[in-house]
């Protein structure tokens, strides 16, 4: 029937909706709620109510049907009574009348008629597209109320284990700090030795020369003999080792590159222009992807090789610093 669409329509827009001879539909503003048992969030909507002492038209539906359907306002209230009358008659026969969208009315025994919204509409545009949402109940954990005396004993059993627990890392760290320092203080002479004698590994620190101790004389003396035999045995110096140090601290592993070529051909060709310029210029092998490097020229040492790079670097060259083991 399309009456009842009319009523729906009106109910979102106005607040009270009066059928003659019927009541009224009035709504009611109702928040957001959350339903105790199935645990649902329900959106902000309108409830209605029906008051059967709304009887008197106030004109609203009379005028929304003229309008919707074209016709004259009088036509219009008869078929409105038409509605109320048909409504009136299953209340009398039935017991109950359904207006589809709004809801159910029953006529109790006592001739009263009571009414149940119809709760699968909405009636509050603003809650439009708004939706039930289902969540699962929150579990809260309850925490146990603990007597004073209680908490009291308890804070006294933490308070001696926590001092127990400081004795027992005491008695154990202290020991370990005497050892350290007493071992630390035999040491430190073996110690100052060993790293007097990898010094030299710096490169930036000049290696002490090589001092020559001769040996003290040994005397041997002979049973049945009035002459001691004096026998000596000379020390010579370590040369080698003096040889191949020095041969280490000549040794040009600081190379200031100039360029890297797959061709050797280039990279000879650089390297000529490069003496024509008045550099040390030579290839210096190949780097892991095959490139022959190209050095402007090798120094023995760091301070060197950075100096002339900077002067290179002065007159628009690029380059960078290779350091070979």
């Amino acid at each position: 029937m399309k009456l009842e669409t009319y009523i729906s329509e009106l109910l979102y827009r106005h607040e009270c909706v009066i059928v003659p001879s019927l009541g009224g539909f009035i709504t009611n503003y109702r928040s957001a709620q959350i339903h105790p048992v199935s645990h649902t969030f329900l959106p902000p909507s309108k409830t209605i109510r029906f008051n059967v002492k709304l009887q008197k038209s106030d004109g609203l539906l009379c005028n929304y049907i003229a309008d919707c359907e074209g016709i004259s306002f009088e036509d219009a209230q008869k078929k409105v009574a038409h509605f109320s009358n048909q409504i009136q008659n299953n209340l009398t026969h039935k017991k109950e009348a359904q207006i589809n969208g709004v809801g159910l009315l029953t006529k109790e025994s006592n001739g009263l008629i009571s009414f149940e919204p119809d709760q699968s509409v909405n009636y509050l545009l603003d809650a439009f597209g708004l939706l039930e949402i289902q969540s699962p109940a929150i579990l809260r954990k309850t925490k146990k109320l603990s007597i004073p005396g209680q908490v009291a004993s308890k804070a006294r059993n933490i308070h001696t284990k926590k001092a127990l627990i400081n004795w027992r890392v005491a008695a154990v760290i202290l020991p370990l700090i005497g050892l350290t320092s007493f071992f630390s203080y035999q040491k430190q002479d073996a110690v100052s030795d060993v790293y007097e004698n990898y010094a030299y590994l710096n490169p930036f620190k000049e290696r002490p020369a090589a001092l020559y101790t001769p040996r003290t004389p040994k005397i041997e003396v002979k049973e049945n003999t009035t002459k001691p035999i004096v026998t000596t045995t000379k020390t010579e110096p370590n040369t080698a080792a003096i040889l191949v140090d020095e041969s280490k601290e000549t040794q040009l592993k600081f190379h200031l590159i100039a360029g890297c070529f797959a061709s050797e051909l280039n990279a000879q060709n650089l390297v000529n222009n490069l003496i024509t310029k008045g550099y040390k210029s030579t290839i210096i092998g190949q780097n892991n992807t095959g490139l022959y490097r190209v050095a402007f020229q090798s120094f023995a040492k760091k301070e060197a090789a950075l100096t002339e790079m900077l002067q290179i670097k002065e007159i628009g060259k690029s380059t960078w610093l290779l350091t070979q083991k």
